[in-house]
């Protein structure tokens, strides 16, 4: 066998491993759940729904920005917030 011809095996088949690890690798990332696909979690009850009264009726997405705003503090309700602008303006 000609070196040339060696050289083109080997590096076909690193090209053909190469490509399906890539393959794999683009699978495994597609199946995780995350917060990269909102719409999925957007279609998903909230999982503290059982335990929390306040969570039910949210789906996962809602659940993670009401976790967010109660971090951040912000007012969850229009009720709460006209009387912080009340309270602003006294």
């Amino acid at each position: 066998m000609k070196k040339s011809f060696k050289q083109g095996l080997v590096i076909g088949g690193l090209a053909a491993l190469s490509a399906l690890a890539i393959k794999r690798y683009k699978q495994a990332g597609n199946s995780s759940q995350g917060f990269s696909d909102p719409t999925a979690l957007d279609r998903q009850e909230s999982v503290d729904a059982k335990k929390d009264e306040t969570e039910v009726g949210l789906t996962q997405l809602d659940s993670i920005h009401r976790a967010d705003w109660q971090a951040n503090g912000f007012p969850q309700t229009h009720a709460e917030l006209e009387r912080l602008e009340k309270e602003e303006n006294q």
